[in-house]
């Protein structure tokens, strides 16, 4: 059981044929959890509420017993962690992986694990503990350079992050650890567009030697909430569900790994052996449209059950009949219009 490149493919350049038989796939389960959905930033696009805090003993409690019952009858395990932002509920993250560890150990079952993070709180002590417990695939977002981070991806108290996120980046380069990857994901404003370039250079040049390290370009999108984005949002960025105004969730690397851009993509909210676990207990498809009834799919219960609504469930799947790229790559989007 170790983390490697020949983790099982999900989607990407496979064929719809393919495709099918991975979504569909049984001996294999992708679990998206989020052990708080509190978060220590107050990023000005961000689409979240914070309204639920950190997940309960009880809630706790399912997801274990879930990884006992369903571990014993798959053959590789993948789990990332979302929130909010995880790292504030490390102990929980933690506590988890370990009965992952453990029970994929006992029944011979690959694990690998990924977590989307703001960095500010990805010490080396902490990125340590995680990868020791297979987390070893992050993604953090960078605004750009300090004078342009700072203005977008603020902490909840007002001040910049920008500081110590590289802090964290350059001690955990210090660190030998090769397994994984850290994925920076670079935002485009209209801001920071004409220094972005440069931005990318700078990393490359500190970061570029450990193989860990890798980098994306992701335009910020308005993915909802109340900020105006208009001097952040490039033209053609911005989406919407028509006069609902709602926002089409994009396959923005919730689930800790690069966006792929390819004809043959499937979300993973299309994936029938994929689940959003959210901090109250609710069983979601979906990180982005956390709000919207028809992504609460059924309830996570204590003893590790999922009891689930299957029509809500059913809608999620609709782009394997029709075969429509769209559906696929994106299913919110005819799941709620």
């Amino acid at each position: 059981m170790e983390a490697g490149s020949n983790f099982p493919n999900n989607g990407g350049s496979l064929h719809l044929a393919d495709n099918f038989k991975a979504a569909w796939n049984q001996n294999h389960l992708h679990l998206i959890i989020m052990p708080t959905e509190k978060c220590n930033f107050r990023c000005v696009y961000c689409y979240e509420d914070f309204k639920i805090g950190k997940m309960k003993p009880d809630v706790l409690s399912g997801v274990k017993n879930l990884l006992r019952t369903r571990v014993p009858t798959i053959k590789s395990l993948e789990i990332n962690w979302f929130g909010g932002e995880p790292t504030v509920a490390l102990d929980t993250v933690l506590e988890v992986m370990e009965t992952a560890k453990s029970v994929c150990r006992e029944h011979n079952v690959y694990l690998r694990a990924g977590m989307t993070t703001n960095g500010f709180l990805l010490t080396a002590d902490a990125y340590r503990a995680l990868v020791d417990n297979y987390v070893v695939d992050y993604q953090i977002s960078l605004d750009g350079p300090a004078e342009f981070h700072d203005t977008t991806r603020l902490q909840a108290n007002g001040k910049g992050s920008f500081e110590q996120i590289m802090a964290n980046l350059d001690a955990i380069y210090q660190l030998p650890v090769e397994a994984g990857e850290i994925l920076l994901r670079l935002h485009l404003t209209r801001k920071n567009e004409y220094v972005l370039n440069d931005f990318a250079q700078w990393l490359e040049i500190r970061y570029g030697q450990d193989k860990r390290f890798r980098f994306t370009l992701q335009p910020v999108e308005n993915l909802g909430g109340d900020a105006d984005l208009s001097e952040l949002v490039l033209e053609n960025q911005e989406r919407g569900w028509g006069e609902n105004s709602h926002p089409v969730p994009s396959d923005e690397e919730t689930s800790g790994m690069e966006r792929k851009h390819d004809e043959s993509y499937v979300c993973y909210a299309a994936k029938a052996n994929s689940f959003v676990l959210r901090a109250d207990g609710r069983v979601g498809k979906c990180t982005v449209a956390l709000n919207n009834d028809y992504n609460t799919i059924g309830k996570l219960k204590p003893d590790g059950s999922l009891s689930l609504d299957e029509a809500k469930t059913a809608r999620w799947f609709r782009g394997w009949s029709t075969q429509n790229q769209a559906d696929l790559a994106c299913p919110a989007a005819s799941v709620f219009l």
